[in-house]
């Protein structure tokens, strides 16, 4: 009776545990999502840590080309933010589409989600992300 009631509390925990995500690391539609709830607030210091800026763009030979690449990200967030701010806000955010590749030895996904506003006609954004350090980030490279 005592060794069942030990199996039924390990599975428990165990489920518990798995619930809280401890065993389970987020996939890259957790990410894209944060993205772009963060681009319907307009908030580029959220959105600039979840984006991954490439050996090219933090090259030391260009010191220009990290700074032209937040600027576009950038750009495009407070372009989205304003549209949906114009669009009485951001309803709603679905996945659509979520693929993953591997290419040459690393993860990458594709994520499309139709951005939802309150007023106004859903579009869809397509993001690219990449797997690094077993965190996903939205790709900029």
């Amino acid at each position: 009776m005592r060794s069942i009631l030990k199996k039924l509390t390990v599975a428990g925990l165990t489920v518990g545990i798995s619930a809280c995500g401890l065993f389970s690391s987020p996939g890259p539609e957790n990410t894209a999502m944060h993205f772009v709830h963060g681009m319907a607030k307009g908030d580029i210091q959220k959105v600039d840590k979840l984006v991954y800026w490439g050996p090219e763009v933090q090259n030391p030979a260009q010191p220009y080309a990290m700074r032209l690449e937040e600027a576009k990200v950038n750009g495009y967030v407070m372009a989205t933010y304003q549209r949906l701010q114009a669009e009485g806000g951001l309803k709603e955010a679905k996945i659509v589409k979520n693929q993953r590749t591997m290419i040459h030895g690393i993860e990458h996904a594709t994520v499309i989600i139709s951005l939802i506003p309150e007023k106004g006609s859903p579009r869809n954004t397509t993001l690219q992300l990449v797997r690094r350090d077993g965190k996903w980030f939205v790709s900029v490279d």
